[in-house]
């Protein structure tokens, strides 16, 4: 299953002003195991396209493939720490 979704309030040229939340996009899967949620997160993330700004992808096309993520194992300040251990 594959989904398509555009967002008409952007065009080319458009310049996300910094007075709202930087939020483009919201990507929300569900499974019926972790392990299940895990797999269509990692798909959707790589089939994932925003094209024409630098976007946080490349970031969680990394985190969901760590193993912390995905046995579970993080905190508040796991991101915080891995950033500064993984610079990039």
């Amino acid at each position: 299953m594959s989904a398509f979704a555009s967002i008409s309030a952007v065009y080319q040229g458009y310049k996300i002003p910094p007075y709202y939340d930087s939020l483009i996009g919201k990507l929300i899967v569900y499974g019926r195991t972790r392990e299940e949620c895990l797999h269509r997160l990692r798909r959707a993330v790589d089939e994932f396209v925003i094209d024409g700004i630098k976007t946080t992808l490349p970031l969680f096309q990394r985190l969901i493939r760590e193993p912390d993520i995905i046995a579970g194992n993080y905190d508040i300040h796991w991101l915080e720490k891995y950033l500064s251990e993984n610079k990039a």
